[in-house]
């Protein structure tokens, strides 16, 4: 199953977990220091500056040796400053980028706990939510929705916002899942049985309901595949008028039955279509009304 992001984290944040997912941590771990080159690795930070700076003096140095014997005092001077200058800028630059966090480490480390992985959910939950995001794609991918022709809106804020309230249900489904077999581990005991049995049931609420709003996703998804398969046939009547054509020069003259059932069927695929973009926006308004 692919990462589920909050609504209002960045693209830039979401397009990194495809180059480097190693960065993001599960919700459920405590969120990630600050990490720098002096903080990871203090020693080789610290040895790595020290040959640094030695391979710079000493090839300074040989530098002014050089330039004295090539060049006359003063051009030997000048451009032994400005390699000297240089060094230093390089040497702090060096030094500054090794004490600054690595900037998607820093973005990931910020937005850490606006974004569920994998690893946040158990079994069950990760099968809702693989349904729920296969619906939410179906639906953002078609090519009515590409087109406008559906609410726009409703699927661009409500259908993110689903997503992740989905996922943060289920994340938590997960955490309490797992408590309660922990808990359960133990010596089943009447006390016990009397505290895990409300809660048992409450759990097994929530499923239901999160289940009844995946298939509501799924049923949503299912109105726009049936209306994006009646937009790819009316595209196919494009063609209609040349096979039209095509048979009037093949059937007897006066025949109209064939040119007339092309008509019909025309005029009821386009009913047909009207009727499947109404029947997508009708399921996609019901996603945003309260329960």
């Amino acid at each position: 199953m692919d990462p589920v992001f909050a609504p209002g984290v960045p693209n830039e944040v979401r397009r990194l977990f495809e180059r480097r997912p190693e960065l993001f941590v599960p919700a459920g771990q405590p969120r990630p220091k600050r990490r720098t080159s002096w903080s990871e690795a203090p020693g080789n930070t610290f040895g790595t500056m020290l040959v640094w700076l030695a391979v710079c003096v000493g090839g300074w140095i040989l530098a002014v040796i050089v330039l004295a014997i090539t060049l006359p005092t003063a051009a030997a001077a000048w451009v032994s400053l400005a390699l000297a200058v240089l060094a230093v800028v390089a040497t702090g630059g060096i030094a500054v980028r090794s004490a600054v966090e690595d900037r998607g480490r820093k973005q990931v480390r910020m937005q850490h706990g606006k974004y569920l992985l994998a690893e946040d959910f158990d079994e069950p939950s990760a099968k809702l939510l693989g349904r729920a995001q296969r619906a939410v794609k179906t639906v953002l991918e078609a090519t009515v929705t590409r087109r406008g022709m559906l609410d726009e809106m409703q699927n661009e804020l409500v259908l993110p916002e689903q997503l992740w309230d989905i996922g943060q249900v289920l994340h938590e489904q997960s955490v309490l899942r797992a408590r309660q077999q922990e808990v359960a581990r133990g010596m089943a005991t009447a006390e016990l049985d009397a505290v895990l049995g409300p809660q048992r049931r409450a759990l097994s609420r929530s499923v239901d309901a999160i289940r009844r709003k995946v298939e509501l996703l799924e049923q949503y998804a299912g109105r726009v595949r049936s209306a994006d398969a009646a937009l790819r046939a009316e595209a196919a009547l494009e063609d209609g008028d040349r096979y039209i054509e095509l048979l009037a020069r093949t059937e007897p003259a006066g025949d109209t039955a064939v040119v007339q059932g092309f008509a019909d069927e025309a005029a009821a695929l386009k009913d047909t279509f009207t009727r499947s973009i109404k029947a997508a926006r009708d399921a996609g308004r019901t996603l945003a009304l309260p329960e």
